[in-house]
């Protein structure tokens, strides 16, 4: 290893091939590199080689960490607000205690005539606390942040592993002069690498040999033009991506010393939100602007109240210095909240005046108070937890169906496919083990049924031109033999006919590099076959093999059993058509093989098309490929599921319907060839769809239209493609799903799920996700959407009524904690269980809040609002305390409470913290109810074996025990007595029991009803809406994308007794 790092980067930079000859090209740089252009590198010289030149790994941007995330957090401008109203109060409630305002005396509701009973309060007048409360909200806020920042945080981590794992690929290298594949982060400096059409090139190098290469490199030039790789031009770029033809190459680059490392170092890939997450944005945002209004509501009735009660003529302490001046404290006990006795007032020497006359300016603070309390509805309202749950259920599900062999490339992907209502399936490899072997054939002019021919079977000359044309014909390797079986590196079907070549004795290496190969034609989707010509002492060879029936048919003759060349007539034709249609009615692929003598052969390396007519067959070929065992049921469960299973293969008609009958896709439907289906009208092809289970001698082409088709009549389309040709087809359907073994780089680019095993049955475990993915929106969705309603209620009424707000500021954030994040915590976690696939797809335009939640919704928001509104207005009259004042209960002190709710320990009010501990507990049972959306009647199937949900509502009822009892100053709450405290664990336990009578109601199909006419009306104001997108895709947050015609409009029950 001659060459550093430096003069190989003088090397890649300057990019001129006389450097490259100068250093006797591609043979002579890797011999100063210590590598050999046959051989390879030398195992053992991996990791010194790693050392020297450094590791094919990129290092990208370094993510955000949790202090940014934080601050990100932190910029919210909501949360900014609320912050800077926090410093006000706390500003001002400091100089309420440095100046000492006074007392402040208990309110009198204004419909109020009696006394407040004022012996009964008890006040530390020594504890000044009014700056507590601007403190308590920052420190919510600021745990808010964190939480949030610590989801975001994890998120991304996950984000990193998802790019990590689609960054690295298999790569086949010559290392000790065996053929290997390695991940491409294993690739070093002075590797031989091989690619081919659809490879994504793993590192930067020169090129040692090529066959028709062209490599799009515009990932890095902009050029949209493939480049053809040749000796004028041999420099290789990683990142770009074969587009034609294969080749080897030396490396010379990697990691972050190629050219693509040096881009992808300074660049990072950006998440975008999915569909979903875009419109819960949408729904939330609409929530946040009711939000708001409610909010501004209640800040204009308590400002109204306020004004009044500063109006009031009341009595205060006369003012130190000017005895006829009023001073700043108020006599609660003679002045208004208590017996208003203007003749007492003054005859006790106080003034009897108003708050007008007698102004404070730091009594503003009530007006900072209310100001606070409508930004925290607003923070409330605003359900931000909406676009996180997709967050969290998307990273929670995509980690999972890693394990389950599904890479998730665009998040999105997730999510539709629990919408899928069409897969269009490969054959090999998807459906079958891609184990080819060759069973059966036809050789010499005569077939093979059940067996194969030994190579004494076989003349001289035939055999030799059969093993030519196996071994040159192909570019499949064989490496390491396991459990008995050489591993397949290429093409499985041709690494079928190389092991049917070895066992007739024949070695293909040893053929391949006595061949003079002028030029490789690649297999052409379009034709169905590919050709290689050789230079040969009389001239030249060409060799061809593709789809048997195709074969046959430009086949002018054959060569029987002894070697000699016969004209096919019409008769042999037939032979040997029917010979194909035996095999292929057994599920064989057949491939026929064919060659002609060429002339001029200069002039076939010149030409755009291979000479490929007038041939001579030689023989066919009949490879099993074995049924996964796994499929027949995966099938099954999709046509179950409401799921439309059709088969898309390039092999010929009977093979498919062999196959797709063994595996039940093919039942009483259709079968079809592309070449016919293409000819067809957009109508017949429709009319057709609606039977179609079955298209063989499928082309690119005609997948692509196959795939817009179904799109058209409103399908879900998820299809299925192994080949760079396949991408057109990937990038139109709805999911894209790509082959993680054998498929293409350009494949998986243009796909959204990699299918890591090629297994069809991985593909129902990623509709099972999907779905469980949608379902866990909804839960969060329905669990979150009645907090809201009933806080907001809550919020509005009491403040409207002149009772101030029942829930704090403080214990309103701490409910946004619990029903956002935490929330969407337990929730969105949930697995997938099999009931999901016992229903149909949901429709594309199926409203995100359906029927049945509006049920669940408004039954359970009703009950909790009654229960508030009854303890609020009722309270003071029906509820005690009965507290020690340790936090315990004395059943022989109980006092009743006074009219505006106050018990023993004021400033704190009793009967606003029984209706704050109620709703929490309310919500706490309400969290089983919300894990069920239809007419499940068992809400606690599957909970023990969420761990996450049950650790957040321990977690949850902890946290609300600590609130209450020793919370006081922080959370304005009271210690409550035990029977209170088991009054309010009873009260939100009743959320259980209704939440099995209200799945006896029927759906509420009024709400989406009123939904629909109010975006018709907003749609008609608002005529600039996106085509394609009405108001209420966006509004009511519909599942899937807008812009795509429905085909499902109502979803299907599942059973109830689940």
């Amino acid at each position: 290893m001659d060459w550093d790092t430096e003069k190989i980067r003088e090397l890649m930079e300057d990019k001129k091939e006389e450097d490259v000859k100068k250093h006797g090209g591609a043979e002579g740089i890797a011999q100063k590199l210590g590598s050999n252009i046959k051989q390879g590198i030398p195992s053992s010289s991996v990791e010194s080689r790693k050392e020297k030149y450094g590791a094919n790994e990129i290092e990208r941007r370094k993510p955000a960490t949790i202090i940014q995330l934080f601050i990100d957090a932190m910029k919210d401008v909501v949360i900014m607000i609320l912050i800077v109203a926090a410093l006000v109060s706390i500003v001002l409630g400091g100089v309420m205690c440095a100046v000492h305002l006074g007392e402040q005396c208990p309110k009198r509701l204004l419909w109020q005539t009696a006394p407040i009973n004022l012996a009964a309060v008890t006040h530390e007048e020594e504890l000044c606390v009014e700056w507590l409360d601007g403190v308590a909200i920052i420190c919510a806020v600021l745990i808010v942040g964190g939480v949030t920042a610590m989801n975001n945080y994890k998120s991304e981590q996950q984000f990193r592993i998802l790019q990590a794992k689609q960054d690295d690929a298999l790569v086949v290298v010559q290392r000790d002069n065996v053929v290997e594949q390695v991940n491409a982060v294993a690739v070093v400096v002075g590797d031989v690498v091989t690619v081919s059409t659809g490879a994504k090139i793993p590192a930067d190098g020169i090129l040692i040999k090529g066959n028709d290469l062209k490599v799009d490199e515009s990932s890095l030039t902009g050029e949209s033009d493939a480049i053809r790789k040749t000796a004028e031009k041999p420099f290789m770029l990683s990142g770009c991506t074969v587009t034609e033809g294969d080749g080897t190459f030396l490396v010379t680059a990697v990691g972050k010393q190629s050219e693509w490392g040096k881009i992808l170092t300074e660049l990072d890939t950006e998440r975008e939100d999915t569909p979903l997450q875009v419109k819960l944005g949408a729904l939330a945002q609409n929530i946040g602007i009711i939000g708001t209004v409610v909010a501004g509501c209640c800040f204009i009735a308590q400002t109204i109240i306020w004004l009044v009660e500063m109006s009031y003529e009341t009595c205060f302490d006369a003012d130190e210095e000017d005895n006829s001046k009023a001073g700043s404290t108020e006599d609660c006990y003679l002045g208004h909240p208590g017996f208003m006795d203007k003749e007492g007032c003054e005859t006790a020497g106080k003034i009897w005046t108003t708050h007008f006359k007698n102004f404070q300016p730091l009594r503003l603070q009530s007006i900072v108070e209310f100001f606070i309390d409508f930004v925290t509805i607003i923070v409330v309202a605003v359900p931000e937890g909406l676009p996180l749950a997709v967050t969290i259920s998307l990273a929670y599900s995509v980690q999972k169906m890693q394990k389950d062999q599904n890479l998730v490339r665009i998040m999105a992907a997730c999510e539709t496919m629990g919408g899928a209502t069409n897969i269009c399936s490969d054959k090999t490899g998807t459906l079958t083990e891609n184990l080819m072997t060759v069973t059966e054939g036809y050789f010499q002019g005569q077939p093979y049924s059940g067996r194969l021919p030994a190579q004494s079977d076989l003349s001289a000359d035939y055999y030799t031109i059969l093993a030519n044309a196996i071994a040159i014909n192909s570019k499949a390797e064989l490496g390491k033999v396991e459990n008995g079986r050489p591993e397949i590196i290429g093409n499985k079907t041709e690494g079928a006919m190389i092991v049917f070549l070895q066992e007739l004795g024949g070695d293909y290496k040893a053929l391949r590099e006595e061949a003079s190969i002028a030029r490789t034609f690649p297999f052409s989707s379009a034709k169905k076959r590919m050709s290689t010509l050789v230079r040969t002492a009389a001239g030249g060879c060409l060799y061809t093999k593709g789809a048997s029936e195709i074969i046959v048919d430009i086949c002018t003759s054959y060569v029987d059993n002894d070697m000699v060349v016969r004209p096919l007539d019409e008769a042999k034709r037939q032979e040997m058509l029917a010979q194909i249609t035996a095999m292929a009615s057994q599920g064989l692929r057949t491939i026929a093989l064919a060659y002609r003598d060429i002339n001029d052969v200069d002039a076939a390396v010149n030409s755009e098309e291979a000479p490929e007519e007038e041939l001579t067959c030689i023989g066919i070929v009949g490879i099993k490929d074995p049924l996964r065992k796994e499929v027949p049921g995966a099938v099954k469960t999709c046509q179950k599921a409401g799921i439309k299973v059709r088969m898309v293969t390039g092999d010929n008609l009977q093979t498919a319907k062999a196959i797709a009958k063994e595996c039940g896709i093919l039942t009483t439907g259709a079968a079809v060839e592309g070449p016919d289906f293409r000819k067809m009208t957009p109508e017949e092809q429709k009319k057709l769809l609606l039977t179609l289970q079955v298209m063989a001698r499928c082309s690119p082409t005609d997948k692509l239209i196959l795939v817009r088709r179904l799109k058209e009549m409103g399908e879900v389309v998820a299809v299925t493609g192994d080949g760079t040709n396949d991408a057109p087809a990937l990038k139109e359907a709805d999911v894209g799903l790509s082959m993680g073994i054998a498929g293409t780089a350009v494949a998986q680019e243009a796909s959204d799920i990699v299918i890591m095993d090629d297994n069809f049955s991985s593909i129902v475990k990623s509709v099972l996700w999907g779905r469980s993915v949608y379902d866990n929106i909804r839960r969060f969705l329905q669990f979150q959407l009645c907090v809201n309603v009933v806080a907001l209620e809550v919020s509005f009424v009491g403040s409207v009524c002149g009772f101030g707000m029942p829930l704090k500021p403080v214990q309103l954030l701490w409910v946004n904690l619990v029903m956002d994040t935490l929330g969407a915590l337990a929730l969105a976690t949930e697995a997938p269980t099999a009931d999901l696939l016992d229903r149909q797809p949901y429709g594309r335009h199926d409203n995100l809040v359906n029927d049945f939640m509006w049920r669940n919704i408004l039954v359970q928001s009703l009950y909790q609002l009654i229960f508030c509104m009854v303890l609020l207005f009722t309270g003071h009259d029906v509820l005690n305390d009965c507290t020690d004042g340790n936090y315990g209960t004395d059943y022989s002190k109980c006092i009743d409470l006074n009219s505006d709710g106050t018990g023993k320990d004021a400033p704190g009010n009793y009967r606003d913290t029984v209706i704050y501990n109620a709703f929490v507990w309310a919500q706490v049972f309400n969290e089983f109810n919300a894990r069920k959306i239809y007419n499940e009647k068992n809400m606690f199937s599957g909970v023990l074996t969420n761990h996450i949900f049950l650790g957040v509502l321990v977690a949850t009822v902890i946290i609300q025990l600590i609130t209450v009892q020793f919370g006081q100053v922080v959370f304005q709450t009271v210690p409550l007595d035990f029977d209170d405290w088991v009054l309010c664990i009873l009260i939100g336990a009743v959320s259980l029991p209704l939440g099995v009578v209200q799945r006896y109601l029927p759906p509420f199909t009024f709400m989406n009803a009123l939904l629909a006419k109010f975006q018709k009306k907003k749609s008609r104001v608002t005529p600039d809406d996106a085509p394609g997108a009405s108001a209420g895709d966006v509004e009511t947050g519909n599942a899937n994308d807008a812009s795509k015609p429905a085909s499902i409009p109502t979803e299907t029950v599942p059973n109830g007794n689940k």
